[in-house]
């Protein structure tokens, strides 16, 4: 086996995931990409150097007594449970998106399954060094400089590696097995989509049961006892009162070695046979979804007959409150909602943060004070991720006539904001409305919420066009094997989120002072803790500084819609 075509593979590969981020067509959307990735990175190394310089001053002062093998198997346990958790995500990676060649049939013409297979675990591995290998680092520098020992600082990193390196090679070789009995095995295929459906429900009902958090309970004992858990022991070994194996940090090593080599020889295996087998399904290949997939099926002609009579309907009912062309869009963006349903599950993600209050719900028979507001939250961030965080990439194949026609900046703009605020604000709207009167919130704050939603939904809105039309995405983005949608760019997401969720905690400590005294409580402690000094805060300045941050978030959507229409006026197709 020729190394080199391996790591030329993964060079290739490495280079493509990185374009793909950063967006090298867009010089903003490339520097902030960039500014994001070293923010959370850099963020996170910080962190660790400041959390392990003070664990290992702790465990040299004897101030933090961590004796005994109670200590031992916590952390042992820990290492062993945070392996499955990569191992599982790597997996999904797999079996959604990465566990097919890009230009499979050149590169399996040119080098062997076994260096192709090599090239896609080393891309892989390399992925997850990106994101942890600095913060791990500094998490080891920190434990070296407060305990006085050398061995954390390489320890640690080493430790990463060593356990990633297994990790990742433990979940492509799962990962491919089961995308082959998804794709090839005829039943699978045929009823992916219930299936896919099926194991939702499934995990969200494991999580609003507790289930979830029981399995991984009845995790870390076993893991603990694994050789999996000796990781703690290469990672920490020299830290004081702890009493690490040094016997089991060598050994740990020398097994990855082997564990890796013969992962790689099973994956090699089920990559040879799942690559070179045909789809369970006829006409479908691992490169092209199906069109039924997409959401773009080609119509009948009384489909087609009946889609346009209804488009006509709604066209004219439109265009009772605006002229024909922001009424055609307007159409036109509610019908690609409706034929890409796959999008919305995209608007769901929040939902899973909210699994505490449905628990709270079940057990207790009532609606937390907190829910109407934390409601009010997700059904702006939802509306402007469904029809207004991508306006580009929305349009598909047709961007370029879309360009060359009549449509201004002006007309394309409100039309998407307009397709969302119709079907967001009153759906929006009841739901909070109703949340909040089975709640304690109260007579004066149910209205107050309610008067708030539609601004909230306007506000979020006018956001969202802005910052998808600064960072568009034209590529499908696969769900399954076949099932792909376009969805907003990760950095759109994550810019109207932050907006989104600043606003509201800015507006809470403006509004609340029971919210603004315990955020000045919160905030004081954190920063004491950080700089290692007394540092108090003062709800009045509190209030000051979130009335003032409150004003430039509000004022932030009215240009980004400015943004919106002039980029959209002087856009062009490279």
């Amino acid at each position: 086996m020729n190394v080199a075509h391996s790591l030329r593979l993964t060079r290739i590969d490495v280079r493509r995931m990185v374009r793909k981020r950063t967006a090298p067509d867009s010089r903003v959307a490339s520097v902030v990409s960039i500014g994001l990735f070293a923010l959370l990175t850099l963020g996170l190394t910080a962190g660790g150097v400041y959390g392990g310089r003070a664990l290992g001053r702790a465990l040299a002062s004897g101030s933090l007594d961590l004796s005994g093998e109670g200590a031992l198997t916590a952390a042992r346990g820990v290492f062993g449970v945070v392996w499955v958790i990569a191992v599982v995500i790597f997996g999904v990676r797999v079996v959604g998106q990465r566990g097919t060649l890009t230009n499979a049939e050149g590169v399996l013409t040119v080098v062997p399954t076994a260096e192709a297979y090599l090239g896609l675990v080393a891309s892989e591995f390399v992925y997850l060094l990106a994101w942890t290998l600095l913060p791990a680092a500094g998490a080891g520098a920190g434990l070296a400089l407060g305990a006085e020992t050398l061995w954390p600082a390489a320890g640690v990193p080493l430790a990463l590696a060593v356990a990633g390196a297994t990790a990742v090679a433990t979940a492509c070789a799962l990962g491919l097995g089961l995308r082959h009995v998804v794709t090839r095995f005829p039943f699978v295929a045929e009823h992916k989509t219930g299936l896919i459906a099926l194991v939702f429900v499934a995990y969200m009902a494991s999580i609003v049961s507790g289930s979830l958090n029981r399995v991984v309970g009845s995790l870390f004992e076993p893991m603990a006892a694994s050789p999996v858990g000796w990781y703690a022991d290469l990672g920490l070994l020299g830290l004081p009162g702890l009493g690490f194996d040094a016997t089991r940090a060598a050994a740990v090593v020398a097994a990855s070695v082997v564990f890796v080599a013969a992962a790689l020889a099973a994956g090699s295996r089920i990559a040879d046979r799942h690559w070179f087998a045909d789809p369970a399904l006829a006409g479908e290949t691992d490169d092209e979804p199906a069109p039924a997939a997409t959401g773009t099926d080609v119509p009948t002609d009384g489909d087609a007959a009946t889609d346009a009579a209804g488009e006509d309907w709604l066209t004219r009912r439109v265009e009772t409150v605006v002229d024909r062309p922001t009424a055609a869009l307007v159409v036109l963006s509610w019908r690609r909602a409706a034929r890409a349903p796959l999008k919305l599950m995209y608007a769901a993600y929040p939902l899973f943060f909210g699994t505490g209050a449905f628990v709270e719900i079940i057990q207790t028979g009532e609606i937390p004070v907190y829910l109407p507001y934390a409601l009010l939250v997700f059904v702006a961030w939802a509306g402007g991720v469904v029809f207004t965080l991508n306006p580009l990439g929305d349009q598909g194949s047709v961007l370029g006539p879309t360009l060359l026609s009549k449509v201004t900046g002006r007309t394309f703009v409100l039309a998407h904001v307009l397709a969302g605020l119709v079907v967001v604000v009153p759906v929006g709207t009841a739901l909070v409305a109703v949340t909040a009167v089975l709640s304690p919130v109260g007579t004066g704050k149910t209205a107050i919420l309610v008067g708030l939603s539609p601004v909230a939904m306007v506000v979020a809105a006018g956001l969202s066009v802005g910052i998808g039309t600064a960072f568009p995405r034209f590529e499908a983005t696969n769900i399954t094997r076949s099932m792909e949608t376009v969805v907003p760019s990760p950095w759109a997401f994550a810019l109207f989120s932050a907006h989104v969720v600043l606003t509201a905690v800015a507006a809470v400590f403006v509004g609340l002072e029971g919210a603004r005294t315990l955020g000045a409580t919160l905030i004081g402690g954190l920063a004491s803790f950080a700089l290692s000094t007394q540092v108090s805060l003062a709800p009045s300045t509190l209030y000051t500084v979130s009335a003032v941050a409150l004003v430039v978030l509000l004022l932030l959507p009215a240009l980004s819609y400015r943004y919106a229409v002039r980029t959209f006026d002087r856009y062009e197709l490279a």
